[in-house]
Parts: structure tokens; sequence; C-alpha cells
């Protein structure tokens, strides 16, 4: 498959549209000139493309996506393993090859920032490298899953000011047209989880405008659902009301009990932090 028509096929797996992925670079009608074969693109506006869309390089290869699918397979398994050697061993493999912190820059980011959050013995993350992390990621137009996870890693890492950027590159995941529910459904969660780390620090008018950019479906998927439901709670007892509390610990209990993971244990910690 020539370069263009697998452009092609990742752009509209992504349900990304022509004006969208052109953006300034070019103008769309050229951009599905080059994908359907008729024109070639200037190095520099393929790069920018492939930048913006989030696109792996390793999915131009012969093999397509195979290295990056191998990386992140190996992550998750590490993080269902909860083995903090397998996720060492996956940072050394992203450091040792001197192209894979360019070809692979947010599974890197993702892998250092887990390692100092579930194992933080390991190691201490350098302020420098959240900062990159960040100005990398505000920079994609295009949010895969990886980036969400990376967005996530972030959230209680970076000040207080910059979580409404976060925030704002989220809700525009849910301005394209149509978008798929999965899509919706992951940015709702980063909202919530935004919005709960607002409420902690004590912003809880700031967490009530993140709160209101979820767009919640008329039957919301469960474990969505219930997170809005938790923050929604959170701040009410932030705000004083006591009757708050027992629903809140009940809501908890139940996020535990449907196996959601790292979220149910993050924020059982965070409100214990707060004295609840």
């Amino acid at each position: 498959m020539m370069i263009g028509q697998h452009l092609q096929k990742l752009r509209i797996e992504r349900r990304v549209t022509l004006a969208q992925a052109a953006g300034n670079d070019c103008s769309p009608s050229t951009l599905s000139r080059f994908e359907n074969g008729r024109t070639q693109l200037p190095a520099e506006v393929f790069i920018n493309i492939v930048s913006r869309l989030h696109l792996d390089w390793a999915e131009f290869r012969p093999t397509p996506g195979t290295q990056q699918s191998a990386l992140i397979g190996q992550y998750h398994q590490a993080l269902a393993n909860r083995s903090a050697y397998q996720l060492l061993a996956l940072r050394r493999a992203l450091r040792d090859d001197q192209h894979r912190p360019v070809l692979y820059r947010t599974e890197y980011y993702i892998v250092e920032l887990t390692l100092a959050r579930d194992f933080p013995d390991t190691l201490t993350v350098d302020p420098l490298l959240i900062q990159n992390a960040l100005d990398y990621l505000v920079k994609i137009d295009y949010w895969n899953d990886a980036a969400f996870t990376l967005a996530f890693l972030l959230t209680p890492r970076v000040p207080p000011e910059v979580l409404d950027s976060l925030a704002h590159h989220a809700v525009y995941q849910t301005h394209k047209n149509q978008p798929a529910m999965a899509e919706m459904d992951r940015t709702n969660n980063l909202l919530a989880d935004i919005a709960m780390t607002k409420a902690r620090h004590g912003n809880l008018a700031g967490a009530e405008n993140t709160l209101a950019g979820c767009r919640l479906p008329a039957i919301p998927p469960l474990f969505t659902a219930m997170r809005y439901q938790f923050v929604t709670c959170f701040i009410r007892w932030q705000k004083g009301d006591s009757g708050s509390k027992d629903q809140l610990l009940a809501l908890l209990t139940l996020l535990e009990m449907i196996n959601s993971g790292d979220t149910a244990v993050r924020w059982r910690k965070e409100i214990l932090a707060v004295r609840i």
C-alpha cells in the first residue's frame, strides 16, 4: 500500500476529515490527491500532518504498527501484573534505541510517569520530562488512546492553571462530527479526573465548570456515570454537605467492586488525604 493510501486508511479509522487532517498545511483537495496517489506532498507538510494526527512513524513501515503494538501490549501486561520489573525493562528498551524516544515519545512518557506513580521508589520524574510531555501532548490535534493515557497521568502532576488547557484539548476531541461513543467516553472520564483534581485543590467553581464540559449520553456507560456522580458528590461534600459523605464512600466502594482499577485506588487515597 502506498504511503498516501495508508495515510487515508489511518485517517478514516480515526474519523478525521480531510479538512481536519490538512489543517493549515495544505488544502483538503491537495491531501485528497496525495491519498489517491495523484500527487506528492512536500516532506515538511507530510511530517506536520503525521505529527498533528498523532500517528506513529512505525505505521508507515512495511509492517505497520508492529513495534508500537508490541510496546503498548508490554505496557498493559506490566500494569495487569503490577510489575515494576516489566515496566523498567520496557523503559530500558525505549531508552536504549536512540531513535525510540523520538518515534515513541508518548509510550516513553507513559512508562516514566506510570513508574513514578505506581512505584515511586524506582525513580523520580524529572520536572523537565513533565513539561516536555505536556508540551508534546497539547500540540497534537488528534488524541488516540495512548494520548489520553498520557493526559490522565499528567493531570495530577501539572500546575492547577494548566488543567484548563488539558480540559480544552479533551473537549476538542468531541467537537468532531458525530464522535464515536468511545471518544466521548474517554473524554468524559478525563474531564471527571481533571474536575476531581481541581476540587481537591479547593477550586470548586473550576471543577463544576470542567464537569459542565462532559457530554454524557442518555444512558452513559456505568463506569463513566459513576465517576461523574462521584466527582459531583465530592464537590457537594467540599461545599459543606455532610450528608454526601456516606454517598461518596458508597460510590467509591462500588467503583472498586466493578473493577475500575487504578482510578478507584487513587481516588480513595485522595479523599482520605483531605480527611473525609
